[in-house]
């Protein structure tokens, strides 16, 4: 009987390890993605007056997507509460560097809870301004893209995060807030900001200042409705400067090399968005108005708008216009197309064609992260390849 109640006892606790094993799992995904780009009128840095001629590269930055890969985790709780994670890692392709600031988990490193009342999580994270713009914009951080005339776009990511997302009935509220909103810099001339160079993706505001509770914090919020066929949305998104990582120095506007030297001095987003769906059609559209304050106010309006349309279940069309207009009169239109061909559900092969129109005081560059010269009316061909796991 002893041994009965024994082999029970230790059949029952095997059971119960392997259910408990059963209810977790990591998932391991990715996209690689790159390809030939062409532009013409290109310069080789910023305020170049002439161009040098045309340019040829492979993508590095992003091509039609952002390549990366991570882990995502998940275990059931119980009661309708799961506990999640997400370590995602962006990398070059053309040369296998880190991105993000060279961080190992420079997309997102966070852990979290998932209940039936929302999802709360902590760590660094894509905010608000982020998950809005994948709801609206056809073309996403694409080469060719909004990034092209605004770099915090794709990157509207931040450090030291705890954020809220709830959905009820298509109804959909969200917020984030950031004691931090970037901890990591990009090294540059010793001489200039102390040291610190401007990268987007990486603009030298770790915050957590004692006695300056507003020093590098950035709030985001969002509230809409997501339905089947359609969705609107607006977002407000609010980053302050601070003092930066190295001695002497202070952070970076994401969008521009523009110093914020302290928490008094901050970038204010407000967008509006939405997307309509039709079968196979999507339309989708939106309005960013930001206002950057430091001594002075300086001030965009972007407005874009386009359209997807699967001509079969393996070729896709893409189009999108938008356009800048800022303070300074430094205004242009950009204008792209993008054709997929879906060889499987995981590998795809793409062309791109933009074409930028700046007038005589803008130099916004067809890809973004390039560069070209004033008044250019720039055009940029892109072929490439994607793959998922």
């Amino acid at each position: 009987m002893k041994l009965v109640l024994k082999a029970t006892l230790v059949t029952t606790m095997v059971l119960a390890s392997v259910c408990a094993r059963a209810q977790g799992s990591v998932t391991l995904y990715g996209i690689i993605d790159t390809g030939i780009d062409w532009e013409s009128q290109a310069a080789k840095a910023p305020g170049q007056i002439s161009a040098s001629g045309s340019a040829i590269r492979m993508t590095s930055l992003s091509s039609s997507l952002p390549s990366r890969w991570g882990l995502r985790g998940k275990e059931d709780l119980g009661s309708g509460m799961n506990a999640i994670f997400e370590l995602e890692s962006g990398f070059a392709p053309n040369s296998g560097a880190l991105q993000n600031g060279n961080r190992l988990f420079g997309r997102s490193a966070w852990v979290g809870l998932e209940t039936r009342y929302g999802t709360i999580r902590a760590g660094r994270q894509i905010n608000m301004t982020y998950i809005a713009l994948m709801k609206s914009t056809v073309m996403g951080p694409a080469l060719y893209s909004l990034a092209s005339l605004d770099p915090y776009l794709p990157n509207s990511r931040s450090d030291n995060t705890v954020s809220y997302f709830g959905e009820l009935h298509h109804f959909v509220l969200g917020g984030t807030y950031s004691t931090g909103r970037d901890s990591a810099s990009s090294a540059g001339s010793a001489t200039v900001n102390g040291g610190a160079a401007y990268n987007p993706g990486a603009t030298n505001c770790p915050g957590n200042v004692p006695g300056s509770s507003t020093s590098c914090r950035q709030i985001t919020a969002l509230a809409g409705y997501w339905g089947d066929q359609v969705g609107v949305q607006f977002v407000y998104d609010e980053l302050r400067g601070g003092p930066g990582l190295l001695p002497g120095s202070v952070s970076y506007d994401p969008s521009m090399p523009l110093l914020l030297s302290n928490s008094s001095q901050k970038t204010t987003r407000y967008m509006a968005s939405g997307y309509f769906q039709l079968g196979d059609v999507a339309l989708r559209g939106g309005v960013i108005h930001r206002k950057t304050t430091t001594t002075t106010d300086y001030q965009t309006n972007i407005f874009y708008g386009g359209a997807s349309y699967m001509v079969t279940p393996y070729v896709e069309l893409d189009g999108e216009i938008s356009r800048i207009a800022t303070s300074d009169q430094k205004n242009a239109n950009l204008y792209v197309m993008r054709a997929t061909y879906f060889l499987s559900k995981r590998t795809s092969l793409y062309t791109m064609v933009g074409f930028i129109q700046n007038n005589s005081r803008a130099s916004y560059a067809v890809g973004a992260g390039y560069y070209t010269v004033p008044g250019a009316k720039q055009t940029g061909i892109l072929v490439g390849v994607q793959q998922r796991f």
